[in-house]
Order: structure tokens, then sequence, then C-alpha cells
């Protein structure tokens, strides 16, 4: 059975340090007032650090903890250093509060955003940065599982290094790293042009953790046409809240069950403006649209 979560980006949340941000502690009433038992953290520094403080609230809350992420530049060696503070920070909060996963997603980039969607067209990381983003995805399963007992899984974005399905695969096989695992995200894998039912099959096991997103036809379409790049796509509103879109939950849940997945799987919900809804209703209108599949 797949438990649902929600988390903060679907109030807006990409960021700990945007001043447009509501407040934390709303945010995450409205997740159990929406009906979710489980949530992700958000960004590292969203909530406050001092672990009881957040826990307390929480559990007030009825909350737990699914886990976390870091969307970072894992494709700047230069921003190693800094990125492994934050994930060491990240990972010591999320084992407190007795999460599962830890998310790591590559961020995107000024060059691959340019041609999301497009593997013809969409040029590979230098050859020595990849092998220094390689080594230090390597490092971060290890302090990951070995220091904190999280599940590291790897979250294919769009407009990044990490996007299309041979580099997923050529990730998995040059890394060698028997702790990661795989986040897969409905409509990231859809925007890349991979097939979301196929790639559960066929990573399997290697899947521990879900983000259920949806994506439109007709703008996915007009992007592929048009050449547009990622910010483009998603000003156009090429996301859209569950059940409206392309993605066909109940075959994500039939392949789920064919796998026997027991994990998790939490709601990102990009709202679009133009609809009269606010993040709670949304929240709410997709939990009851998967509990009806």
């Amino acid at each position: 059975m797949v438990k649902i979560a929600n988390a903060p980006c679907s109030w807006g949340v990409d960021y700990a340090d945007d001043p447009n941000n509501p407040n934390w502690k709303d945010v995450f009433k409205e997740i159990s007032n929406a009906g979710y038992k489980y949530c992700e953290i958000g960004p590292y520094g969203y909530l406050p650090k001092e672990y009881e403080q957040t826990s307390d609230y929480l559990n007030e809350q009825n909350l737990k903890v699914v886990g976390g992420f870091i969307f970072d530049h894992l494709n700047q060696s230069k921003q190693h250093d800094r990125i492994k503070t934050k994930i060491i920070s990240t990972c010591d909060l999320l084992n407190k509060l007795n999460a599962k996963v830890f998310v790591i997603i590559d961020h995107i980039s000024e060059e691959r955003m340019k041609t999301s969607g497009n593997r013809q067209i969409s040029k590979p990381l230098h050859s020595e940065e990849y092998k220094l983003m390689v080594s230090f995805i390597r490092d971060i399963c290890n302090i990951v599982k070995e220091q904190f007992n999280l599940t590291p899984v790897l979250h294919p974005h769009a407009g990044t290094y990490i996007e299309y399905e041979d580099e997923i695969d050529n990730l998995f096989n040059e890394l060698n790293n028997s702790y990661l695992s795989l986040c897969l995200d409905t409509a990231h894998l859809t925007y890349s042009g991979i097939d979301p039912y196929a790639a559960i099959l066929k990573y399997g096991s290697l899947v521990k953790h879900m983000h259920f997103k949806d994506i439109k036809q007709e703008v996915l379409d007009t992007v592929y046409k048009n050449k547009l790049d990622f910010d483009t796509a998603v000003s156009k509103g090429v996301f859209t809240p569950l059940g409206t879109g392309m993605v066909d939950f109940k075959k994500v849940y039939k392949n789920l069950n064919k796998i026997h997945y027991e994990g998790y799987a939490t709601i990102e919900q990009d709202l679009d403006p133009s609809l009269d809804i606010n993040a709670i209703d949304y929240a709410k209108k997709s939990l009851q649209y998967l509990n009806q599949l």
C-alpha cells in the first residue's frame, strides 16, 4: 500500500530563504488538515533548526516525516564542500525526526534548462566535472546511509544533467554504490521522454520513493514542437493538478503493485494561478482523487 505524503513545495516553498514563503507552522497545519498523515520537510532552513520545536509541532499535527532533499548544484565541484555541509545538517535533522529517505536532486543548469525534454540536443556535463559529480554523489550516499541510516534516492529532474534514461543508467553503472536507490517523479519522467510506467517496472527494487505530479499533454506537445526551455514550460503551466493531466495514476498504482512497492509517494503540487484554488484545497482534491483510484 502506497502511503501518501505532501510537502512545503506544494505551498510554493522551493527555497528556504524566499521572503515570500508562508509560515512553516501554517503549512504543516494545512497539510494535516487536508487529511495527510505523512510529510516531507522541505528545503533545509525552512523549519527551525532546533529539533525539539519541529518535532513537538509535527507531533501535535499527527504528521510523520517521510524525508527531505538536497536540490543544489551537484554538477559544480566548487560547490561540493558547501553542499556537503548542508546535506549533513539536513540528514541530522531527518534522522532525529525518524525519516526514511533522503532525496538527491541536481539543480537546474542554464545550459540544460534550454534543451530540457530534448535528448538529441542536450549536451552532457564536461567529462572532468561529470567524474567529480559521480564521486560526490557516491560520497553523499555513504554519508546518508552510514552516518544517518537514511536511504539515499536519486531524483532525475528535467533541466539537469541527470535527466534522461541513459543518464540515469550510466550514473548507476559508474557510481556502483549499493546504497543508492531511485525516486521516480511521474511528471518529470514524462517531460523528459521516459515512460513512467515502464520505468517503475524496469527499476523495480531500486524504486524506494515516489513523487506524484501530473503534466499537460497539450503544453508538453508545444514544448517539444517549439523547443521551449524548462522555465518557459513551467510558466505555461506544463505541470497540472493530479487527475487533470496525462499521467494515468491507475497504471502507476498497478505497476507499483507489480513491484510490491510499500513506500511513500509525495504529492508535489504546482499551483496554476489561473485556477481559483488555494494550496489546501488543491491538497485535499489531490488526496481525494488518489483515494478514489
